[in-house]
């Protein structure tokens, strides 16, 4: 499947407003295009986020009610994906919307490269200096990578394809972390759910071996 066409059946699967519909097709558009600039493969991309309608359903669930019931009456009958973040830049090898269904994961606790507190604190220090808006100290704890990734976007304009005016941070759940290995590569990947005074934010987190930030999604 081409990118223009999986773009395409996204686009019949949401269920927002036309404008709105435009901002995420062409977020969607920016995000599998800089993940074929790092190197990856179409086919991988799109593999990793998975078919447009189950795409599409998955972020449906965070739709905002009022924008879902204003959906209806116009009955355009689809679903809606927000693709909320870049997955910009960051797809990164085994950093993305479904990290965990990769192969070759395992617990971190039964990592034999990364301590977990020594991941889930590095965690909390990359959401807290998002939170901040300190971009720049955040950047110096970015893999080469996700640096030459953020050349062509960055962290401020990810957090606006959330919202402008998140609001304070209130609370942070549960933070979820695993192993991953691939092409003899170990990540150690987090995903949180983050409540803000105005918003509510996923996290998704990767670190290399250096603890060094590989993968940063949010949505």
């Amino acid at each position: 499947m081409t990118k223009q066409r999986y773009i395409k059946r996204v686009g019949r699967a949401l269920e927002c407003a036309p404008a709105k519909k435009r901002e995420i097709l062409r977020q969607l558009d920016s995000d599998i295009g800089i993940a074929l600039g790092e190197g990856r493969e179409l086919r991988q991309i799109l593999e990793e986020m998975g078919t447009p309608r189950a795409l599409a359903g998955e972020f449906n669930e965070s739709l905002d009610r009022e924008e879902r019931r204003r959906a209806r009456r116009r009955k355009w009958g689809l679903r809606i994906v927000c693709i909320l973040g870049a997955l910009l830049a960051v797809l990164a090898v085994a950093a993305g919307t479904v990290y965990w269904m990769l192969p070759k994961e395992r617990n971190i606790e039964d990592s034999k490269v990364f301590d977990a507190a020594q991941v889930q604190s590095r965690a909390e220090e990359v959401i807290a200096l998002f939170s901040a808006e300190e971009y720049e100290t955040l950047e110096g704890y970015a893999s080469e990578e996700l640096r030459e990734a953020l050349a062509r976007t960055s962290f401020s304009v990810i957090r606006g394809y959330i919202g402008e005016d998140w609001g304070e941070l209130q609370s942070m759940g549960r933070i979820y972390m695993v192993e991953i290995r691939e092409r003899n590569k170990a990540y150690a990947a987090v995903q949180v759910n983050v409540s803000y005074e105005n918003v509510n934010v996923t996290f998704t987190l990767s670190f290399n071996r250096q603890m060094e930030l590989y993968g940063f999604y949010v949505r």
